[in-house]
C-alpha cells in the first residue's frame, strides 16, 4: 500500500481520537505538516508527531495506521473518500457516519462500528468497512447505506435501527439482532436456531442477489467472498417498524 503511514510510538493504553485524520483532509500535506497537527488523546491534546512516527507519502493514496498498544477511537469516522488500513485493532466508532471510501481493519473493532456518532441521528451512509476479527455491540446502528463485513462475531443489537445497507457477520451475532430495523440486510454466516424477536420466519432458499454482494466484496478477503453458497434462512422484520428489513442466516 502506497501513501502515508502512521506508527504509534507512545505509551500502551493511550486513548486517541483519530477522527481528524482522514485521507481527503490530509491529501497534499507533507509528513512534517501532518506531524504538527493537533490530536485529542488521553484527556488532553498532543501533536500527531508526538504520538506517531509519520512516514512520507500522500494520504490521497491511502493511510496506513499501525496502532501498536494504543486505543484508537473513531478511526475513519466521517470519511467520504480514500482508503484507511489499520494493521491491528481499532476502538469504538470506527467508520461511524462515513459516506464513502474503504476502511479495512485487520484485527478487532470496538462498539458502534459503522454506527452513529454521539448526538447524530444517522450512522454509515456509504462506503465499505471490512474487519478481519470481531466487533462489539451496535455494529451498523442507524446505518443508511454501504456495506460492513466482519469475519468474526458482532455483539448485541447488530443492525439496530438500520434504515438501509448491509451488515455481514461471519461468526454470527449477539442478542437482539435487527432491533428497530426498518430496511436493509443483516447477513449471518452461522445458522439462527430461533426466530429473532420481532421477526417472522420467511423460509430458506437461494438468494441470487448475494452474488452481487460477493462481487462487491472482491479483493477484501472477507468470509463471504469465500463462502460457497447463497442459500440462507430469511427472517423478516422488525415487524414493529413495518417488516421491510431482513436477517439472512446461511443454511
Amino acid at each position: 500500500m502506497s501513501g502515508m503511514t502512521l506508527t504509534f510510538r507512545g505509551d500502551a493504553g493511550t486513548i486517541v481520537d483519530m477522527s481528524a485524520l482522514l485521507p481527503d483532509r490530509l491529501a497534499g500535506l507533507t509528513a512534517v505538516e501532518v506531524a504538527g497537527l493537533p490530536l485529542p488523546c488521553g484527556g488532553g491534546v498532543a501533536t500527531v508527531g508526538g504520538m506517531f512516527e509519520v512516514s512520507a507519502g500522500d494520504a490521497a493514496e491511502g493511510l496506513l495506521i499501525r496502532p501498536g498498544q494504543a486505543v484508537l477511537h473513531r478511526v475513519g469516522a466521517g470519511m467520504a473518500s480514500g482508503r484507511i488500513l489499520v494493521e491491528g485493532d481499532a476502538g469504538s466508532h470506527a467508520g461511524a457516519g462515513m459516506s464513502g471510501g474503504l476502511l479495512r481493519i485487520t484485527g478487532n473493532a470496538g462498539d458502534a462500528l459503522g454506527g452513529a456518532l454521539p448526538g447524530l441521528p444517522s450512522g454509515m451512509r456509504g462506503g465499505l468497512i471490512s474487519v478481519g476479527g470481531s466487533a462489539g455491540d451496535r455494529v451498523a446502528e442507524r446505518m443508511r447505506r454501504g456495506i460492513v463485513v466482519v469475519d468474526g462475531v458482532v455483539g448485541a443489537y447488530a443492525a439496530g435501527f438500520m434504515v438501509a445497507g448491509t451488515l455481514a457477520a461471519g461468526g454470527g451475532c449477539g442478542p437482539h439482532p435487527g432491533f428497530g430495523m426498518r430496511r436493509g440486510t443483516l447477513l449471518l454466516g452461522q445458522p439462527q436456531d430461533t426466530v429473532p424477536q420481532g421477526f417472522a420466519d420467511g423460509g430458506t432458499r437461494d438468494w441470487l442477489f448475494l452474488h452481487l454482494l460477493r462481487r462487491a466484496l472482491e479483493g477484501t478477503g472477507s468470509w463471504f467472498e469465500r463462502a460457497g453458497t447463497t442459500r440462507a434462512h430469511r427472517f423478516i422484520g422488525d415487524l414493529a417498524e413495518g417488516g421491510h428489513g431482513e436477517i439472512l442466516a446461511m443454511a
